[in-house]
């Protein structure tokens, strides 16, 4: 707890209590001196009320013959009168008849008025005379009202000392009452925070909210004190565990470090694995590049030499078609590593698929012939015929292997009599549909473009559709796969 200097609770009682008791004092004195001075000036008005009545009675002669004499001399018995100003006849128009003393101003009415001023009070009565119009103004002075306030103010101060002493004592009483229980669980609450002390108890019985305060304070000092011993028992349990499981920690740390020189030596086998396998796989493709320009080169011979009928020049193509493929795979390979790694350089061009298509149709004859399985192609659903243009952004080597392994995966998975549809759609982003109708396996789905993923092949690789895949990712294509028992299988490339 902070050692900031705090104000005590029983000076704020106190100075409550006091506070109260002279607001009251104060509302008291001035709802008693209102209704007097109201009393007062109303009493005041009244008397004058009653005799300019009199005097008026007393004017209506002088008035009616007009003698202004008669009526001085009337109003000069004022001054038997105590606190009159002054006082008027007023004619129906024109100066004052007669004046006493100090002459008020006229008050214009046909009945007895009355006008309060802060320390003056103006009457005004008409003259019964035959005349009409006249009136009496007498302006009398309300000295007497502050007069009145004097003795008031002067009483409530003798009062003000026994009512003062009499609250300071009564405050006393309930600053001891309220705030020696508080002060005591004051200090009490400080000590704990200095000495974390919980031992120590506040020593007060009572039926009131302070006893029922200090009660709960207790309860929560016997909780602190039963949780702290909880806490400290649990912490030299804590303390075993943690010395037993360093222990431990060390013999895993040695015994993963002898597991770690283990690993590394055999890194270092694999890398050099590695790198026999790379070399032999360069060797390989160099090998199988150099006896596939044999297998290119003499169909070309052949198709330049002349002298073949037609069924012969088709197979020659069939085997220069064939050559070609096998070389594109082996140089694939290195695309490949390099599309997996995400640095392949895509050199786009404008590539007609609706001619790459014509092409596989060409390489897939025998093997459409074989299956049973016939290849159709449609472009904005109808038939292509080859002479169509379906032109896209990309790479005509990449986006003909895509083709050819879509195609070929739907041909493979197709019984005989079936149709392999390829639909070309330029109505929006283009897109490209590779359709057959036997779903895929269930188990195979959600895996159908991992690599090494294949079903009822014998000699599949499972690299056909996460190679068409990677490739159409690289053209930043979306390639999706949809199947059904009800619908069959369906491909979807689109080129955004």
């Amino acid at each position: 707890m902070s050692d900031r200097a705090i104000t005590p609770l029983g000076r704020k009682i106190m100075a409550a209590i006091l506070g109260s008791t002279l607001i009251a004092l104060a509302l008291a004195f001035l709802l008693h001196l209102g209704p007097t001075v109201y009393a007062f000036r109303q009493e005041v008005a009244a008397r004058v009320s009653a005799q300019a009545e009199l005097m008026a009675a007393s004017l209506a002669a002088p008035v009616d013959f007009d003698d202004a004499q008669a009526a001085t001399e009337n109003l000069a018995t004022l001054s038997l009168v105590g606190n009159v100003r002054g006082a008027a006849v007023y004619p129906d128009e024109g100066p004052p008849l007669a004046v006493y003393a100090q002459a008020p101003e006229r008050l214009a009415s046909d009945r007895a008025v009355c006008r309060f001023g802060l320390s003056s009070l103006r009457v005004a009565c008409p003259i019964p005379a035959q005349r009409p119009g006249a009136v009496l103004v007498m302006e009398v002075t309300l000295e007497d009202q502050w007069n009145l306030l004097r003795d008031a103010f002067l009483i409530g101060l003798a009062i003000l000392p026994l009512i003062l002493v009499f609250s300071y004592r009564l405050a006393g009483r309930f600053r001891h009452k309220l705030g020696d229980p508080l002060g005591a669980l004051t200090a009490a609450v400080r000590d704990i925070s200095r000495n974390k002390d919980f031992t120590r108890r506040v020593d007060y019985r009572s039926d009131d909210e302070i006893g029922l305060l200090v009660a709960e304070f207790n309860a929560m000092l016997d909780h602190i004190e039963d949780r702290d011993a909880r806490l400290n028992q649990h912490r030299e349990q804590l303390e075993r565990t943690v010395d037993e499981r360093t222990a431990q920690l060390r013999e895993k740390q040695r015994e993963l470090l002898r597991n770690n020189r283990l690993l590394k030596a055999e890194i270092r086998k694999r890398v050099r694995a590695e790198m026999i396998r790379e070399e032999v796989e360069r060797i390989n493709r160099h090998d199988l590049k150099s006896g596939l320009s044999l297998v290119i080169g003499y169909p070309e011979l052949l198709l330049n030499g002349g002298g073949l009928n037609p069924e012969q020049e088709q197979y020659v193509k069939r085997i220069r078609s064939a050559g070609y493929r096998m070389l594109d795979m082996i140089r694939n390979q290195l695309d490949i590593f390099k599309m997996e790694k995400g640095f392949y350089a895509l050199k786009k061009a404008d590539v007609d698929l609706v001619e790459l298509l014509c092409d596989l149709e060409e390489e897939f004859l025998p093997q459409l012939r074989t299956s049973g399985v016939t290849l159709e192609m449609l472009l904005d659903n109808r038939e292509v015929e080859g002479r169509e243009e379906f032109i896209v952004q990309g790479e005509r080597q990449l986006l003909r292997a895509l083709l050819r392994n879509l195609i070929l995966n739907a041909i493979e998975a197709s019984n005989p009599g079936q149709h392999v549809t390829v639909i070309l759609d330029g109505s929006g982003p283009k897109r490209v549909t590779v359709a057959n109708p036997t779903p895929v396996p269930e188990e195979v789905r959600p895996r159908f473009f991992a690599k090494y993923v294949t079903h009822g092949k014998e000699n599949g690789t499972g690299l056909g559709t996460y190679f068409a895949a990677l490739i159409a990712r690289t053209h930043g294509a979306d390639i999706a796969m949809h199947t059904s028992q009800a619908d069959g299988t369906a491909v979807n490339v689109v080129f955004r």
